[in-house]
């Protein structure tokens, strides 16, 4: 039977790890602490939203 060959899986490796370590001068950067935040306003709004206080503010000014 013919030898398999592993050729390349320490090259292909080699090339993503450099592909995901650059990085654009032109992206954008967001912490983890906006993120998290973003993720608690956004939960609280939606929770708001299900308990109908949205819907109690917005008929008070209505």
């Amino acid at each position: 039977m013919a030898k398999k060959s592993d050729g390349g899986g320490i090259q292909q490796a080699a090339g993503l790890i450099r592909y995901f370590d650059e990085e654009s001068e032109a992206s954008w950067k967001i912490s983890p602490t906006k993120v998290y935040m973003a993720c608690i306003l956004l939960g609280g709004f939606f929770y708001l939203v299900n308990e109908g206080v949205v819907q109690a503010i917005i008929n008070i000014f209505s």
